[in-house]
């Protein structure tokens, strides 16, 4: 995110009577990867595959998910960070993918690549919907991408729109249908891919740019205050 022009600042300890006031001071919310949501948050059930997240990082990033869907303070939602949005809106995870998906088409696609390949290699393609942000960014119907996880999207939230899919049927990708200056999640790990590929910089480049125009029109505003 830094070659793309933006400042990360990690947040972290943040008390929940004072979180949505300390979300909004930021012009944009990355959430990044990491280990597995509680599945008590969303309804599901206890697996041996699950290694949960501290409390207090769900507690912290399901309301990040809720500030920025409320208020339009652009997100961009990384593998978990991606599960988080997902059930921070209502929806639901597979818990482990290998163990409870099936394909309609019968293929099996492994999603957790290591570790026979490097994070940074792309092991399988994923298609975009035409016309969504996400196509518009990255210039093309289908990308290769990395694969990182062994959970995923099983029921999509309302509000969110599925904008990418693998060749088995996995969820990819998610916007918000309604206006928003840039809310979309991917189930890749683009930050490992930047280095060679074009269109994880220009996912960066599209939410920092967001971000920048957020922080704009509120300088904007204060200097009019």
């Amino acid at each position: 995110m830094t070659a793309a022009g933006g400042e990360p600042i990690l947040i972290d300890g943040v008390d929940r009577p004072t979180l949505t006031q300390a979300l909004l001071e930021f012009d944009g919310i990355l959430l990044p990867g990491g280990t597995d949501v509680d599945p008590a948050a969303y309804g599901g059930r206890p697996h041996p595959s699950i290694n949960i997240a501290d409390p207090r990082r769900d507690t912290l990033e399901l309301e990040a998910a809720r500030v920025a869907k409320r208020s339009g303070l652009p997100l961009f939602a990384i593998c978990r960070g991606m599960q988080v949005v997902n059930v921070a809106l209502g929806g639901t995870l597979f818990e482990d993918i290998a163990d409870q998906y099936e394909a309609p088409n019968g293929l099996r696609l492994r999603h957790e690549q290591t570790p026979d390949f490097g994070r940074h290699e792309t092991t399988h393609e994923v298609d975009l919907k035409i016309g969504s942000r996400l196509a518009e960014i990255t210039g093309s119907a289908a990308i290769r991408v990395n694969s990182l996880h062994h959970q995923a999207v099983r029921r999509v939230a309302h509000g969110l729109e599925p904008v990418a899919h693998a060749r088995d049927g996995i969820v990819e990708a998610y916007e918000f249908r309604g206006e928003h200056p840039f809310f979309v999640g991917v189930q890749w790990h683009p930050e490992e891919l930047v280095g060679a590929d074009e269109p994880s910089r220009r996912l960066f480049a599209s939410f920092v740019a967001a971000a920048s125009r957020r922080a704009a029109a509120k300088q904007l505003a204060a200097d009019r205050s």
